[in-house]
């Protein structure tokens, strides 16, 4: 497993941490999500076979 953090912007609210968290999680390769919306970061868990942010930018 490997550990990704992103620096997430916009969030004002914990429906937009839960609504986050549920698209993360459906993506391919991603393990767990938990996302402190104080701080704005989010923690992927991941296969190790992820090494790029690049799949993550427009998923919404």
């Amino acid at each position: 497993m490997k550990e990704l953090k992103l620096k997430i912007e916009g969030m004002s609210c914990d429906m937009c941490v839960n609504t986050i968290k549920r698209l993360l999680s459906e993506l391919d390769g991603i393990i767990d999500v938990d996302i402190n919306l104080e701080e704005g970061i989010g923690v992927l868990q991941t296969w190790s076979n992820i090494n790029s942010y690049r799949h993550l930018t427009n998923f919404y």
